[in-house]
């Protein structure tokens, strides 16, 4: 497992936070009496120091770099 599926995509960097995202896409499951059933994705971004989860998850860019930028001014 590498650093990508571990921690997410790299988005960004600020101050000496970095902004990642993980995508999980939508499935389509097969139920047993033959149904297709739609399971939605979902994207959460967090905010990162080295390996060290500082904040998040977030659900837009925004919020995360908006977060990121408050903790760099503490």
């Amino acid at each position: 497992m590498g650093k990508k599926e571990k921690y997410g995509n790299y988005l960004c960097t600020i101050g000496y936070f970095d902004i990642r995202q993980k995508i999980e896409m939508p499935k389509v499951r097969k139920m047993n009496n033959g149904q297709k059933q739609m399971i939605p994705g979902k994207v959460e971004v967090f905010v990162y120091h080295g390996k060290k989860k500082v904040a998040g998850p977030f659900k837009s860019h925004q919020q995360a770099k908006n977060a990121a930028i408050e903790l760099t001014s503490r």
